[in-house]
């Protein structure tokens, strides 16, 4: 038997043919290729590259790292994101979106189709909605202090812990139909600029002698916004006093269309005109009065007539 011996030289170059036919071999190309069960793996720093073609995915996709890309990604069918969301630049959709976790979007959205938002979404630019927004059970939507959510009895609710809406001064906020008894503001305090009041204006108060019963009252009225102040004394012993009004009472009553209305008991006063938020009484010694000042404020003037606009209002 002979047995054929390279030396060293030989094996050197015997080895460096190895390594050239294996790196040729991994420079090949592969053409309608089929890979069955077993799959291709890619490890220690390996990759794949696709260069003027396409990735074709009809099953599962999964990525446990990192997916990043510098073209454009576009989904026709549904997309769902389970886990944090971050957009920073411009997202648009055409199609409905659901999003089922945490989104934080720093750059402006425009959303031309329904957006589902089950979990918690942060918006911290512009967004604008030209479709419907819906709200899942548990989805609220938060701008400072005011929140809107699904919850309360009444099918959904807009709260704050703090002021909750500001109006300019030509915009307004319409509530249900006209006249329908069902509709109403609850509230503990109500802070109102101009109050334009449709039909009846009652209050209602605790009863005060039938306990679980309401005490209504209805508001007089006037062709002008006025004031009112009323009180009793008693004539000096000189047959006259002066009666005090308010501090005020100058600076916020118009100085004409002022009356002063005196009431004795047994006795018949007399009284002077308004001078100064003040006025005088004179009559008997000792007799007991009531009076009443009635004025029209600076400030409160409103429209007497208008015509009915479209709408009735």
């Amino acid at each position: 038997m002979t047995v054929q011996h390279f030396g060293a030289a030989g094996l050197r170059q015997e080895t460096a043919a190895l390594r050239r036919d294996e790196r040729r071999a991994g420079r090949q190309t592969i053409q309608n290729a089929a890979i069955g069960n077993a799959g291709i793996r890619v490890y220690d720093g390996g990759w794949i590259r696709i260069e003027d073609g396409g990735l074709q995915v009809t099953g599962t996709a999964s990525v446990s790292g990192r997916l990043e890309g510098d073209g454009t990604l576009e989904w026709d069918g549904p997309s769902y994101f389970n886990g944090t969301t971050t957009v920073r630049g411009n997202f648009g959709t055409t199609g409905s979106a659901t999003i089922a976790g945490s989104t934080t979007i720093s750059g402006n959205t425009t959303i031309s189709g329904d957006l589902n938002v089950t979990g918690e979404t942060a918006l911290n630019a512009d967004v604008t909605l030209n479709q419907d927004l819906t709200l899942g059970p548990s989805g609220k939507i938060t701008a400072g202090t005011v929140v809107i959510d699904r919850a309360g009895s009444y099918g959904g609710r807009v709260v704050s812990t703090g002021s909750i809406l500001y109006l300019y001064a030509s915009s307004s906020v319409v509530i249900g139909a006209d006249y329908l008894s069902t509709n109403k503001i609850e509230g503990t305090d109500a802070k109102f600029f101009t109050l334009d009041v449709l039909g009846a204006k009652s209050f209602r108060m605790p009863h005060p002698t039938k306990p679980g019963q309401w005490l209504r009252h209805g508001s007089t009225e006037s062709p002008v916004s006025g004031i009112e102040y009323w009180g009793e004394s008693t004539i000096g012993a000189d047959g006259s006093i002066d009666v005090e009004l308010p501090e005020y009472f100058e600076a916020l009553a118009k100085p004409g269309n002022r009356t002063v209305f005196v009431t004795g008991r047994g006795h018949s006063p007399d009284w002077s005109d308004i001078d100064d938020g003040s006025f005088t009484v004179t009559g008997s010694p000792g007799g007991r009065f009531s009076w009443l000042v009635k004025a029209e404020r600076f400030g409160g003037d409103f429209l007497l007539e208008e015509e009915v606009v479209e709408g009735g209002r």
